[in-house]
């Protein structure tokens, strides 16, 4: 049997690991964007019919449509941009603003 600083120490250990392990279920990042305009007639958070986002990055953040919540650029990683500065979103037909930050 180990001493009770050993202990202590595999206690701390499990504990980080399972710490990490719990980061690496959390759910992706996600952020809305900003609508600009929102077809007439479209309902104010009608269910999305596609899945396909306009945009498919390498990191981990997903841009959502600010009106439905379709995702519009998936898997965005910090370093990536986007050519456009809005999009229209293919499941509802709201036009969604990109920030700044994620602009080319």
């Amino acid at each position: 049997m180990g001493s009770p600083h050993e202990d202590d120490a595999t206690s701390a250990l499990d504990a980080r690991t399972s710490s990490q392990d719990h980061q690496e279920r959390e759910p992706v990042p996600t952020i809305s964007l900003k609508v600009t305009h929102v077809p007439p007639g479209a309902a104010a958070r009608p269910t999305p019919q596609f899945d396909k986002p306009l945009f498919r990055g390498t990191g981990d953040t997903d841009y959502l449509c600010g009106n439905c919540g379709a995702a519009i650029a998936a898997s965005m990683g910090p370093a990536q941009r986007v050519i456009i500065d809005a999009a229209t979103c293919s499941a509802c037909g709201a036009e969604n603003e990109f920030p700044l930050s994620l602009r080319a």
